[in-house]
């Protein structure tokens, strides 16, 4: 879009969006991490899904920064975060590497959907980073051989993003993403968010998700760990939703009301409550 054109999203959001902190950017493993980071206090790092960025997080940024230090992270082949192989333990690994340069004591991660699977891969470490994490709408991963071809429906996604343009799929992916009816300014700004997805970025966490086995890692996590599911979630199968909570006995586990796949812009309020209350009144593993 050039300058000379109207945009397409509304001047509330733009607001909103030009409001946000400056991207800022770290080298890990020899390849750029762009992340967004605003306000001071206890930290909390909020790791987006597969129609995500950094700037999934933009309510999160305002509503929750004059209380802590909140850091959202543009996953690998998102925002101006480099791209890496389709492995979950590449992923993991640029995670560990993010969290080790911002060293942030008793961090708290909060990963949705695909930040979830990447949020548990990293708590079940031996000795993790983390003092808590905190998984939103996520599963377990697919589990599939690596011969495994991409998914037909991986396919339409890439030729419908590349065909139609940013926009034009960011709309349709956020409208089948929510729970309707859904507030219009959150309906766009879901929107707005997944139209910044990169073809190249999605395709690789995609099949990242698709490879990925997380089963045997969740009774390795002893840290404090919170699992929230979305009641009208249509994006996590309810099978995959049932399966966790069987794998995680451990957890403090609860259903958030009448939400699908983004509750943190659905309802931000009862989110931001939900998550916060767990924070304060979980004791970290790296407190005293």
């Amino acid at each position: 879009m050039s300058s000379q054109e109207p945009s397409p999203w509304s001047a509330p959001l733009m607001e909103l969006v030009r409001s946000l902190p400056a991207r800022q950017s770290v080298e890990v493993n020899g390849l750029p991490i762009s992340y967004r980071s605003m306000g001071e206090g206890r930290p909390i790092l909020f790791l987006h899904g597969l129609l995500g960025s950094a700037d999934s997080w933009l309510f999160q940024l305002h509503d929750l920064s004059s209380r802590y230090q909140i850091i959202s992270w543009d996953a690998p082949g998102y925002g101006q975060s480099a791209e890496v192989e389709p492995d979950i333990e590449v992923f993991a690994e640029q995670l560990r590497g993010f969290i080790a340069k911002l060293a942030l004591p008793s961090l708290t991660v909060v990963g949705h959907s695909m930040g979830g699977t990447l949020a548990a891969r990293v708590a079940a470490d031996p000795e993790p980073r983390i003092g808590r994490v905190i998984l939103s709408c996520t599963h377990p991963g697919y589990g599939e051989p690596l011969d495994t071809p991409p998914t037909a429906k991986l396919v339409d996604r890439i030729r419908a993003l590349k065909e139609e343009g940013g926009e034009a799929y960011g709309r349709e992916r956020a409208t089948n993403m929510v729970a309707h009816p859904v507030d219009p300014f959150a309906l766009e700004t879901a929107a707005y968010v997944a139209s910044g997805t990169k073809a190249d970025g999605l395709f690789s966490a995609t099949r990242m998700l698709q490879f990925a086995d997380l089963r045997s890692f969740y009774e390795k996590i002893t840290i404090p760990m919170l699992v929230l599911f979305a009641q009208k979630d249509p994006v996590v199968r309810p099978e995959l939703s049932a399966e966790l909570r069987a794998l995680t006995p451990q957890a403090t586990q609860k259903t958030l009301p009448n939400v699908g796949h983004a509750p943190y812009l659905e309802d931000k309020e009862n989110y931001e409550q939900v998550i916060t209350s767990f924070i304060e009144h979980s004791s970290s593993h790296s407190e005293p």
